[in-house]
């Protein structure tokens, strides 16, 4: 599999932990988060391995962003034990057009959960800081995706 095929799925898998509170859950000591999840929903839910799913997210957030990062670390459940995937840094002004202004946000997006996304068990952590290196948000996540019948 290709680093463009790995990065596509790892993206896919973190737009949709993010969907259901049943999933995720803030990080233990998600101190002093400038960003408070209000909404996150996906239709279908749960997504499906080779269809599309519709993500929203609802929150506030409190400060400013001007830039950031987000470190998402994955793994995977096989042959009885969790298998680290590689860590992904990244811009958060890649997926929203920054400056970010405090005050109400609502992020929308179809996903496309690729056929090739292998089923099984996955858990992870992603954490967003900004450009003080400040908490945005830290999520922690724990979901199995498999395909439709």
């Amino acid at each position: 599999m290709s680093i463009k095929s790995i990065t596509a799925l790892i993206f896919v898998v973190l737009c949709i932990v993010f969907v259901s509170a049943d999933i995720w859950s803030y990080c233990p000591g998600n101190i002093d988060a400038t960003f408070t999840i209000d909404e996150l929903t996906v239709t279908p839910d749960p997504p499906l391995i080779g269809k599309g799913a519709f993500v929203k997210l609802a929150g506030v957030l409190n400060d400013e962003v001007t830039t950031g990062k987000s470190v998402f670390k994955l793994q995977y459940y096989i042959s009885g034990a969790w298998r680290d995937l590689p860590t992904f840094t990244n811009d958060v002004c890649s997926l929203l057009s920054c400056p970010v202004q405090p005050g109400p946000l609502v992020f929308n997006t179809t996903i496309n959960v690729p056929f090739i996304t292998p089923p099984g068990q996955y858990q992870g952590t992603l954490q967003l800081t900004d450009q003080n290196s400040r908490n945005i948000s830290c999520l922690t996540f724990a979901t199995t995706l498999a395909y439709s019948i």
